[in-house]
């Protein structure tokens, strides 16, 4: 059919029909070839406009730049003026000497694997702006200390270890006995005074309109009173230990789980916090933020602990031990009275859990001057537990012994309760023998690489 038709088109047109077909035939091919010259030429702008965009935005706000740092600088107190200090580090030059005074500031510290030698002062500086900004390393070098930032990382981490083996009895371990039992009458009668002198208001409502207005006055027995401190716990988010080394090292899924807190939805740990109304910290206990509170209190064996101290000081009759006042999730022990929770409790219970309530506020309040104080752990995504969680845990433990020594030097808690903090000399005393922490391997729990 094909030939036919051509056939009969040759026929009816002759020779003049070829010719036109093969010109326009050669007019399209030149058409079309001029189209994709076109094509070619728009998608090769279109990828070097790409480009160049993406080139501008890297400008922009990812500035891939050489490193270039000054040379060291701020190295010693001397160095930094006394606006600089107090903004840096939450001090003056007066209050900074007395820490170095009775923090036994060394006179070097050296690596222990590569031998570098390092000033003992240079790295409490570099520690404290670490702890208190929580800016990198790469930062503190560029714009306070100069000098390689490696160097400030090696730095911070002999410190840590330097604190941690010389005060952990201090803040954590047998630190309450410190405290328990000589100042024991002094805490109960302050958390006493407190509680006698403040009264509750009771008001009758009649549709939202106050008719009747009653003041409360609810009176204690200071020899069966008992009562010396708080307890309460305090959550800190650090970052996830690591989803990828689940799969490349064909780990456990509970590395992941055992650090995660469905209550908080995140990964951390969990602190218990033991305040005493003098105005201190009497004890820190640090466990994964999976436990609630009666598991890390278990763990901690914090009654067992007071039970201890507190032998030949019971008190009333008959006689009990003197306790710490908690939250009502707590179980009620021999040295550790929660809230009144029972359905059947008395108006007088009602009462002691109204003012307690006010009472406690402190330990919230500490734990706030912690936030407020330590800027680094308000950044997760710097506490990595995975590669470093041994050295997390450290820091965490030795910036409560911090937050001791801001209260020891400007005693912000104690005039909660109308007494006087505890100085430094007498928290820190120069002379005192300090035993080291305890010789347990945390490697396998909190430093997942070491398993490998």
């Amino acid at each position: 059919m094909y030939r036919h038709l051509q056939q009969y088109i040759t026929v009816m047109m002759g020779s003049v029909m070829p010719s036109i077909i093969a010109a326009m035939h050669g007019r399209m091919e030149s058409i079309k070839s001029l189209a994709l010259d076109l094509i070619m030429i728009i998608r090769f702008t279109l990828a070097y406009g790409e480009i160049c965009y993406l080139h501008v935005e890297d400008l922009s706000f990812v500035l891939r730049r050489r490193h270039r740092f000054h040379e060291p600088m701020h190295r010693f107190l001397v160095d930094i003026s006394e606006v600089d200090c107090y903004v840096w580090f939450g001090l003056n030059h007066a209050n900074m000497q007395r820490v170095f005074q009775h923090g036994r500031i060394p006179g070097r510290l050296t690596h222990p694997t590569n031998g570098s030698v390092y000033p003992g002062e240079t790295c409490f500086l570099v520690w404290l702006y670490r702890l208190r900004k929580g800016l990198p390393f790469t930062e503190m070098a560029r714009f306070v200390f100069g000098g390689d930032p490696r160097r400030l990382s090696e730095m911070c981490d002999l410190w840590t270890d330097y604190w941690y083996n010389l005060f952990y009895n201090k803040i954590s371990g047998d630190s309450l006995a410190q405290w328990i039992p000589n100042k024991l009458e002094l805490c109960r009668r302050l958390i006493f005074q407190s509680l006698s002198d403040a009264v509750i208001e009771e008001l009758t409502l009649d549709n939202g309109v106050v008719v009747n207005t009653q003041y409360i006055r609810h009176t204690f027995d200071f020899d069966s009173f008992r009562v010396f401190g708080f307890l309460d716990d305090f959550a800190m988010p650090t970052a996830r230990p690591g989803g990828w080394a689940t799969r490349v090292y064909d780990f456990l899924v509970d590395i992941q789980r055992v650090f995660y807190s469905g209550y908080f939805g995140r990964h951390g740990y969990k602190l218990q916090i033991v305040f005493l109304p003098i105005g201190m910290i009497g004890s820190v206990f640090i466990t994964e933020i999976r436990q609630n509170d009666n598991g890390v209190q278990n763990m901690s064996g914090l009654n067992n602990y007071l039970v201890r101290l507190l032998q030949g000081r019971l008190v009333g009759e008959p006689g009990r031990f003197p306790c710490v006042y908690a939250d009502g999730i707590f179980r009620a022990l021999l040295t550790i009275m929660p809230r009144y929770t029972r359905p059947d409790r008395t108006v007088e219970q009602c009462y002691v859990n109204l003012k307690m309530a006010g009472e406690r506020q402190c330990i919230e309040h500490c734990f706030g001057d912690h936030r407020t104080k330590f800027r680094l752990f308000s950044m997760p995504h710097t506490l990595r537990i995975y590669s470093g969680g041994e050295k997390v845990r450290k820091l965490c433990v030795l910036s409560f012994f911090m937050l001791n020594i801001y209260y020891c030097l400007d005693g912000t808690r104690a005039a909660y309760f109308g007494h006087h903090v505890p100085t430094l000399a007498e928290y820190l005393p120069l002379h005192e023998i300090l035993h080291p922490p305890p010789a347990v391997d945390l490697g396998d729990i909190f430093d997942f690489r070491n398993v490998l």
